[in-house]
């Protein structure tokens, strides 16, 4: 039977591009992507001889998906750079291997994948779906289709073909469940959630229960497990999404063209001069010499071979940890399993191998974990390490405190590249960028893998450090560079961390339950009045239907979908409540929707048994420009300007004999912005300590009288913070409640008045892209922004972001400079007062209520003079018992 083989190639583009790092040109075009596209398409032609062979693609347009549902991969991350400026040259690949491209408008890769797919198999051919994507797995019920997935043992990749059968053992599922599995379990990178909380495991274990999901909704009652249960109870408007949304369309109007995509000689004239561009000099000698024999492979460059050893007696443990004793320097990286139950550890001394010590084989694994600990809780020798706080929290559940480590491998490779994106900064990815570009060698056990982890990181860790001490200053009001950042910023942080992620914050559950009772009976009269409104019952969360409503009442839209049909986002019902009451109910249902879903409902199922109190996790290497980020549960999101968002926050309680202390800093980034650009009227007012938004009342807006002052004060805050993140005439319009000429004219004179700002914002672009398209903080944190050689839109954006970047990290290193110096002085004090969040600008603390008054004044005083800049940083502080009350 002859052979189709269809590549997805974004998937095999995207999957280039972060299993090869390191690879640009001489120009500094990165090739990472292309070069790994190419390999891969050279060697399934050289393994597998396909008899057609053709690449699908997706197309910028609007899919029948999105015009469904407005939210389909709205939330995942922007193509990175460096893969955005390799895009033309898939095109001109393809065109000199003589591979044709197949894209259509409108519709994604799969559905045309899908659709081609059965085609070839109503015509006799055998298709192979050359993708890691799951969804593709529902077309392998029939017979003559399979899919190829690429897959990474260690650091070994392996080739698997999945039939039915295939498809059940790795999946859980036959391919005809898919969909159901699916829309069970939702998808969130597309942003679609299905039934939130079932997860892949739970989606099976309900399919074999009731074999699809109508009978799983229908049957909600009968499922044992709680979230499951409620999932199916609560959800099931979005289960019933997700299946329309991940049922691939096998009716795309495509014609199978067998004859188009029968695999031919490649064009060697241009495959020459293409790799010659890119500068792949092993092919591009190769497709000069014309067709051969065979295909020459680029050589491949070996990595040295380290020697890992494993012991597991208690005996051999203690030889190793006595002889590590000699070392002055040590790399560790820990094994545990998902649960977080430790299973070992490796030790590299840099003499080029490691020691992994099986510590779960031991006979007495407590015993050997008190030796090792006798090592790690040395503070006079030196340790480095792959993310430092996950380590803390590891080896403290073994009742070992760490000490003694200088380095993290996880915070130096992102603070040279801040945007790459957590991925990127797995240890073996850096390792591949920074140190050999030569894939590692395969390791035949997870042992062995740690142990390569342990030797990497030591050498990961001088280099990067090397490169972040190489760092030099670039703009004029640059204070410091990026080994400042890492040795006195980010790394003495993460020890503060690990102790407020592990305090938690105490939460009172029975203010939640009555909450959440009150706001589905709020919910439920929005709904009514909702369909009070619209004239009839609708699916309130479907954008198709909740856009027909507005169809039909003829309300004015300025923005439709590429199809024509109105569109229902944010943006599109704060204009339309403006003029109507049915957006304004829509926006408020929403807002309710997702805080009851969000936090009222899920926050009493994250309270730990042990302590009853809630523990979040802080993230210092997700946004790029060095804020921290919380997760499981998300606190810094919990509105504080509606009703609903204070009684949360009112939920949230110090423990007995304590009371919670808010510090904020105020109006940090406009303080920032002053001293930035050093505009005189702006210095001259945050210097005197005059109010900033009734200088700019007085003179943007001209009010002279209390009246006036009062009236125009408002406005004139959205503006100056509008200006701080670069706002225009359609955004300051929208929030103001104004014209955008009359807008326009509001900023003009705002630039007018502060001519400093004015100057700052024209000139940091350019100065940005003189320095190599990277901006920074006042201390150094830097972010890479290529957009800014771009065009239009793309390049719009970049340079919005690019001026507002120096406010806001500088605005963050100061924070974290603040939270150090506060915990440092709290201990200074012997005060038992504890740091147990941090939301942006604000610092929230557990203060027994003898030491309220010492506290305050301490902690004042720390983040006032945490740094010094050319205008005062004044700190808020509020008291109270619970967060809402302590709020300045």
């Amino acid at each position: 039977m002859k052979s189709l083989f269809l590549i997805d190639g974004m998937s095999t583009l995207y999957r280039a591009f972060f299993a090869i790092r390191n690879l640009t040109t001489s120009g500094g075009l990165s090739t990472n992507a292309i070069f790994g596209f190419t390999m891969t398409l050279r060697k399934l032609i050289r393994d597998h001889h396909p008899d057609y062979l053709g690449v699908v693609l997706d197309t910028p347009e609007p899919t029948f998906r999105q015009e469904k549902f407005e939210l389909y991969k709205a939330h995942r991350k922007p193509m990175p750079d460096d893969l955005v400026a390799q895009l033309p040259y898939l095109d001109r690949l393809c065109e000199a291997l003589r591979i044709p491209i197949i894209r259509l408008p409108k519709y994604e890769a799969d559905d045309i994948m899908g659709t081609l797919a059965q085609q070839a198999a109503a015509a006799g051919v055998r298709t192979v779906l050359v993708t890691n994507d799951k969804d593709l797995a529902q077309l392998v019920r029939d017979p003559e289709i399979v899919m190829l997935r690429v897959e990474k043992t260690g650091s070994e990749a392996r080739e698997l073909f999945l039939d039915e059968a295939g498809v059940k053992e790795k999946y859980g599922v036959r391919p005809d469940q898919v969909i159901q599995w699916l829309s069970l379990m939702g998808d969130t990178a597309d942003g679609f959630d299905g039934g939130f909380g079932i997860g892949p495991k739970g989606a099976v274990l309900l399919l074999e229960q009731f074999g699809e999901i109508e009978q799983a909704i229908a049957g909600w009652e009968q499922v044992k497990r709680k979230n499951y249960r409620e999932a199916l109870r609560d959800r099931a408007a979005d289960i019933r999404l997700a299946r329309e949304l991940a049922e691939i369309d096998l009716h795309v109007p495509v014609t199978l063209d067998l004859t188009s995509l029968k695999l031919e000689e490649p064009d060697y004239k241009l495959a020459h001069q293409l790799f010659t561009e890119l500068e792949f000099n092993t092919l591009s000698r190769e497709y000069a010499r014309g067709p051969a024999p065979q295909v020459a492979e680029p050589p491949v460059i070996q990595a040295e071979s380290p020697q890992y050893q494993t012991y597991s007696t208690n005996e051999d443990i203690d030889r190793v940890i006595e002889r590590l004793f000699s070392s002055e320097r040590l790399a560790f990286a820990l094994h545990s399993d998902k649960h977080g139950h430790l299973i070992g550890i490796a030790f590299s001394s840099g003499t080029g191998g490691a020691d992994y010590l099986a510590v779960d084989d031991a006979a007495d694994r407590a015993g050997a974990w008190r030796s090792i600990g006798t090592l790690l809780e040395n503070g006079l020798i030196e340790k480095v390490t792959h993310d430092w706080k996950r380590a803390l929290h590891l080896l403290g559940r073994e009742g070992i405190e760490l000490a003694g480590v200088s380095g993290d491998t996880l915070i130096a490779g992102y603070l040279l590249r801040a945007d790459d994106g957590v991925a990127a900064y797995e240890p073996l990815q850096l390792a591949t960028q920074w140190l050999d570009p030569a894939t590692p060698p395969a390791m035949e056990n997870e042992d062995g893998k740690v142990a390569r982890i342990a030797n990497l990181t030591g050498r990961l860790e001088s280099e990067l450090k090397s490169r972040l001490d190489r760092d030099v200053k670039t703009f004029a009001f640059q204070q410091e560079t990026l080994d400042f950042v890492y040795h006195q910023i980010d790394l003495p942080l993460i020890p503060l961390l690990y102790d407020i992620e592990r305090a938690g914050f105490g939460i009172d559950p029975q203010s939640l339950s009555k909450l959440s009772v009150e706001m589905e009976v709020e919910i439920e009269r929005l709904t009514a009045e909702i369909y009070n409104q619209a004239g009839r019952k609708f699916n309130i969360a479907s954008p198709t239907q909740l856009g027909e409503i507005f169809e039909q009442l003829n309300y004015e839209v300025t923005k439709r979908t590429s199809t024509g049909k109105i569109a229902t986002g944010r943006d599109v019902l704060d204009e339309l409540a403006l003029k109507y009451k049915l957006p304004r109910l829509i926006i408020e249902h929403r807002e309710l929707s997702k805080l009851k879903g969000t936090y009222v409902d899920a926050l009493p199922a994250l309270i730990d048994p042990r302590d009853g109190r809630i523990h979040t996790t802080l993230n210092q290497t997700i946004a790029a420009t060095g804020r921290l980020s919380s997760t499981d549960p998300n606190l810094q999101n919990i509105p504080i300007r509606t009703e609903m968002g204070r009684r949360i926050r009112r939920a949230f309680i110090p423990a007995d004999g304590h009371v919670l202390l808010s510090a904020d800093y105020s109006q940090i980034e406009l303080r920032l912005l002053a001293h930035i650009t050093q505009d005189p009227v702006m210095l001259r007012a945050f210097q005197s300590g005059e109010d900033i938004h009734e200088r700019t009342a007085r003179e943007v807006f001209g009010a002279q009288t209390p009246e006036a002052l009062r009236e125009k004060r408002r406005v004139a805050k959205i503006v100056n913070f509008g200006i701080a993140y670069v706002i225009g005439p359609f955004g300051l319009a929208q929030r103001v409640g104004i014209s955008r000429h009359e807008a326009k004219r509001v900023i003009d004179e705002f630039y007018r008045t502060y001519a400093g700002v004015k100057r700052y914002m024209d000139e940091l672009p350019e100065l940005a892209r003189s320095a190599d398209c990277t901006v920074r903080s006042i201390y150094g944190r830097r972010r890479h922004l290529p957009e800014l050689k771009g065009k239009g839109a793309l390049r719009a954006a970049a340079e919005r972001e690019a001026v507002n970047m120096p406010m806001q990290g500088s605005a963050s290193d100061i924070v974290k400079l603040a939270m150090i110096r506060v915990a440092t002085a709290l201990r200074r004090e012997r005060l038992d007062a504890r740091m147990i969040l941090q939301v942006h600008d604000e610092l929230v603390l557990e203060v027994p209520k003898a030491e309220v008054e010492a506290t305050s004044q301490l902690v004042r005083e720390t983040m006032e003079s945490a740094v010094r800049i050319d205008v005062p940083l004044p700190v808020e502080i509020g008291i109270g018992e619970n967060w809402m009350d302590a709020k300045p």
